[in-house]
C-alpha cells in the first residue's frame, strides 16, 4: 500500500463525515436556530477555530502544504528582504509582508494559518452583510462552513485563495455605500497587489460591468501605478515571476483529462494552451459582464462573474489546482444560478467538495503525474486520480454553464 494512502483515506473520511453533516443541516435549515448571526459565529468557532486548536495546539502538528512556503517567505519578509529579488514568491508583492505580521507575535507557520482562517471568517461576515436581503444569507454561510472542501483547505492546508473573494466582497460593500465605481477600482487594485496576479482575470471583465468606466479605471491606476513603479525600481521585471508559473501543467483541468485520450494533439506545457485558457476565460468573463450590464443588479452580476470566471479557470487553465475551488465556493452559494433547493445541484456541490478534498493528496502522493496515454491509467491509484479529475471538471462545467445562462435577479441586494 503506498505511503500516501493513509492520508487519502483520512481526508476521504473527513470529507464523507462533513458531507453528511452538511446534508443533515441543509435538510433542517429552516430551524430558527440557524437564522441568526450568532449561529454563524458559533459554527465558525466550532468548525474553524476548534479544529485549529486541536490540530496545531493540542496534537501539535506542524503546518503543511502551502502554509510552510508562506512561513518561509514571511520570515524573509520580516527581515526586510525584497520579494522577487532576495527570495522567490508565487504571489503578489504585498502578500508576503502581510503574512509576516503575525510572526511578530508568534514566530510559527501556525500563526499564518490562523491569520488566514480569521481572514476567511471576515470573508464570511462580509458576504452575509453583502447579501443581507437574501432570507437564507445566514443559512448559506453555515452551509459553507460545514462543507468539507473549505474546512480542509482552510484549517489543514492553510490556503489563501479566499482572500481574492474577501477583496471582491469588500469592493461591493464599499460600492453599496458610495455608489462610486472609483472605489470598486481602488479596492480591487489593493486586492491585486495583496493576493495574486490571478485577480486580473476579474478586473478586466468588471470594466464592462461598471457604469462609470473612467472612474473605475482611475481607481485601479491610483493603486496599481505606484505599486508598479516601486516594484520595477526595486526588482526590475522580476515581479512578473508569478505569471511564468502558468506554463507548468497541473491537475485537474480539461487538458489533463483530454491528453490520455487525444495524445500529443493536446500540447501540455506549451504556451499555446496558456493563450487558449486566457482568451477563453476573459471572453467568458466579458460575456457574463455584458449579460448583467444595465440590469440594475451590480452586486449579483459581479458575484456571478467572479464565480464563473474562476470556475472556468479550473476547467481550461493548464496550471490550475483543485484548491482554486476555495476562491469561489463561498460566493457560489449566493448566486441565483446555483439553486441549492434542487437535488441535482446540491448533490453536485457535495460531490465537487468530496473530489476537491481527495484529489490533491492522491496526485501529490503519486508524485504529480500527467497522464499522456490511456495505458498510463493503470487500475488503482492512477485510475482513481484520473476519475477524480473528471468529477471535478465535470461538476465545474455544469455550474459554469448554469452561471453563463443565468441572468435572473434576486431580491434587491441594494442593487
Amino acid at each position: 500500500m503506498p505511503d500516501f494512502s493513509v492520508l487519502v483515506y483520512q481526508k476521504s473520511a473527513i470529507a464523507a463525515l462533513f458531507l453528511l453533516v452538511a446534508w443533515w443541516y441543509w435538510t433542517n435549515r429552516d430551524a430558527r436556530v440557524f437564522e441568526s448571526p450568532r449561529a454563524v459565529l458559533w459554527v465558525f468557532v466550532l468548525f474553524r477555530l476548534v479544529p485549529f486548536a486541536v490540530v496545531y495546539l493540542f496534537l501539535d502538528y506542524d503546518v503543511r502544504s502551502d502554509a510552510w512556503m508562506f512561513y518561509d517567505s514571511a520570515r524573509q519578509a520580516l527581515q526586510l528582504k525584497i520579494v522577487y529579488r532576495d527570495f522567490d514568491s508565487a504571489y503578489s508583492p504585498f502578500f508576503v509582508y502581510l503574512t509576516a505580521l503575525p510572526l511578530l507575535l508568534w514566530n510559527s507557520g501556525k500563526a499564518i494559518v490562523l491569520l488566514l482562517i480569521l481572514a476567511e471568517g471576515l470573508a464570511v461576515l462580509l458576504t452575509v452583510q453583502l447579501f443581507g436581503d437574501d432570507r437564507r444569507a445566514h443559512q448559506k454561510a453555515i452551509l459553507y462552513l460545514l462543507l468539507p472542501a473549505p474546512l480542509v483547505l482552510s484549517v489543514l492546508s492553510g490556503q489563501e485563495d479566499i482572500l481574492m473573494w474577501l477583496f471582491g466582497a469588500w469592493a461591493l460593500l464599499v460600492w453599496q455605500k458610495k455608489r462610486d465605481d472609483l472605489w470598486v477600482g481602488l479596492v480591487l487594485g489593493l486586492g491585486m497587489v495583496a493576493t495574486k496576479a490571478l485577480l486580473v482575470l476579474t478586473l478586466i471583465p468588471v470594466f464592462f460591468l461598471v457604469k462609470n468606466k473612467i472612474r473605475y479605471f482611475l481607481g485601479l491606476v491610483l493603486v496599481g501605478l505606484p505599486a508598479l513603479v516601486v516594484m520595477y525600481a526595486l526588482v526590475g521585471l522580476e515581479f512578473l515571476e508569478p505569471i511564468q508559473q502558468a506554463n507548468d501543467p497541473r491537475t485537474p483541468n480539461l487538458w489533463t483529462i483530454l491528453r490520455p485520450v487525444l495524445g500529443p494533439i493536446v500540447p501540455l506545457g506549451h504556451k499555446t494552451l496558456n493563450w487558449v485558457g486566457l482568451v477563453s476565460v476573459l471572453g467568458l468573463g466579458c460575456f457574463v459582464a455584458h449579460r448583467w450590464r444595465g440590469r440594475g443588479q451590480f452586486v449579483v452580476g459581479f458575484t456571478t462573474l467572479f464565480v464563473a470566471t474562476y470556475a472556468f479557470v479550473m476547467v481550461v487553465q493548464q496550471s490550475s489546482l483543485a484548491n482554486y475551488a476555495y476562491l469561489f465556493l463561498l460566493p457560489m452559494l449566493y448566486v441565483p444560478a446555483v439553486k441549492l433547493t434542487k437535488k441535482t445541484q446540491f448533490f453536485l456541490l457535495l460531490l465537487l467538495n468530496f473530489a476537491v478534498v481527495v484529489q490533491p493528496p492522491v496526485w501529490w502522493g503519486l508524485r504529480m503525474p500527467i497522464f499522456k496515454t490511456l495505458s498510463d491509467l493503470a487500475p488503482g491509484w492512477h485510475a482513481t486520480e484520473y476519475l477524480l479529475e473528471v468529477i471535478i471538471v465535470g461538476c465545474l462545467g455544469y455550474f459554469v454553464v448554469a452561471l453563463v445562462k443565468s441572468d435572473e435577479p434576486i431580491g434587491s441586494v441594494n442593487k
